[in-house]
């Protein structure tokens, strides 16, 4: 589950209080959006929390694996027997990412590892540790390279009738970047910042820039582990198991899977968070961060310019903070933190942020 940003926004928030904000949370997409708007007068504030939970609403409609109705489900179904027909734009959009994801992360994130979530029981919500055998049947049905996608027709086929894609770990950050779409727009009416966060996701729509705050893996009481702070509109997600997460005699499985060996995850990342332009690119990144592991993170990134991240590792008894090169003097461990981590966090060794990437 990704909830390790915590929304601070305090560069923000001293001025927030004297121009007015509004700010409103509901449930969704099996999580709790959270949108703050300051500036403007109140009709515009709550104009823009309405466009963005009809963004995120039309979203969980299209790409939810929890309902038979959305459309994810019926081109899942269509996809088996035949070529399904993706109508859309934001799911066709969404699933070109995830699937050219597959290949840019070497597998360490994969959208058909639907068969694998209902295996481990993540969906529905009854976990369960299958026996090696029911993996090895599971794995048999899971893997991009068998999906046949034509992106300029929109068309989605399966080489094996088993397969289902999963969008758990995008469809946030595409949501996000929809709402952020629309939501740009309003800023003539006076609007001064936009906070989107979906359940750990978040995009910070303030051309001044924002203070983000990432929250402890281990205890979330605990408050914040370090800030970052970012020049402009920036999508940050982070992920990390702590939360869904079940045990079974005294071994603690987590529901980020990896397709490549059929389980979950086994990483020395205990968080990884993600910073791009696009929320879509935030939110699949942090994934597979986490599931690649701090030894392939750096050729993940390599692959995404205009991307920054900051991994939460365990090192012995104690942690250390891995980070883009490009967030120097950006990221700061809290002072409350720093006996918990080696003397040398944050270390500055991931690849650097190589050029902006274009706004989604």
């Amino acid at each position: 589950m990704r909830r390790a940003v915590a929304a601070t926004l305090a560069a923000a928030c001293a001025s927030a209080c004297a121009i007015g904000r509004t700010e409103r949370s509901w449930p969704v997409m099996g999580t709790y959006a959270r949108v703050a708007v300051s500036g403007g007068p109140a009709d515009a504030r709550e104009r823009a929390i309405a466009i963005a939970r009809a963004a995120f609403d039309e979203v969980n409609a299209s790409m939810s694996n929890w309902s038979e109705t959305s459309e994810l489900a019926r081109v899942n179904r269509e996809a088996r027997s035949g070529t399904a027909r993706v109508d859309d734009a934001e799911l066709a959009a969404c699933l070109a990412a995830a699937l050219d994801a597959a290949e840019a992360t070497g597998g360490a994130f994969d959208p058909t590892v639907g068969p694998l979530m209902t295996l481990w029981g993540f969906r529905p919500r009854r976990p369960r540790v299958p026996t090696d055998e029911e993996i090895e049947r599971a794995l048999a049905h899971v893997g991009s390279a068998r999906v046949v996608h034509d992106r300029d027709a929109r068309a989605i086929r399966f080489e094996d009738a088993g397969m289902e894609l999963d969008l758990g770990g995008i469809a946030k950050g595409c949501a996000l970047d929809l709402a952020a779409a629309r939501l740009r727009g309003e800023r003539g009416t006076g609007l001064r910042a936009i906070t989107l966060d979906l359940g750990g996701g978040m995009m910070a729509l303030d051309g001044r820039g924002a203070a983000i705050g990432l929250a402890d893996p281990e205890d979330a009481e605990r408050g914040t582990l370090a800030t970052i702070r970012l020049p402009g509109d920036r999508g940050v997600a982070t992920s990390s198991d702590a939360e869904n997460r079940f045990e079974s005699d005294g071994i603690r499985y987590g529901h980020l899977m990896d397709a490549r060996t059929g389980r979950p995850a086994a990483t020395d990342v205990l968080q990884a968070t993600a910073v791009h332009p696009a929320g879509t690119t935030s939110d699949l990144l942090s994934t597979a961060l986490f599931v690649a592991g701090s030894r392939g993170a750096a050729e993940i990134l390599r692959r995404y310019p205009g991307a920054e991240a900051v991994l939460i590792v365990r090192e012995g008894g104690r942690l250390a903070m891995i980070a883009s090169a490009s967030l120097s003097g950006r990221l700061s461990l809290a002072a409350s933190a720093r006996e918990r981590f080696t003397p040398d966090s944050p270390r500055f060794t991931l690849p650097p942020a190589t050029m902006p990437a274009p706004r989604p």
